[in-house]
């Protein structure tokens, strides 16, 4: 199982855009867990739309649009192993 690990992407305020490297790892992985701190929600639908499978949280800078879409914690049985995600 290959997993793609990320978090506090801030996009569009720190960065304009996602790294081309972890764009092209996006199809290749299994599943995709995001630990919060999007900033926008074009990210979220980018990640939703290029995933197999997404774990996402809403960090601290993340707002109400954010929120209402994702759990502050998320859990997950992935390969045989318990995961938790929390910003």
């Amino acid at each position: 199982m290959r997993l793609l690990l990320t978090a506090d992407t801030h996009l569009p305020k720190r960065a304009k855009e996602l790294p081309g490297p972890f764009l092209d790892e996006l199809p290749r992985a299994d599943v995709v867990l995001h630990a919060g701190d999007w900033v926008d929600t074009a990210t979220l639908d980018l990640l939703e739309s290029r995933s197999r499978r997404l774990i996402g949280v809403y960090g601290n800078n993340d707002g109400p649009e954010l929120r209402a879409r994702l759990p502050e914690v998320a859990q997950a049985e992935l390969g045989g192993l318990r995961f938790g995600v929390v910003h």
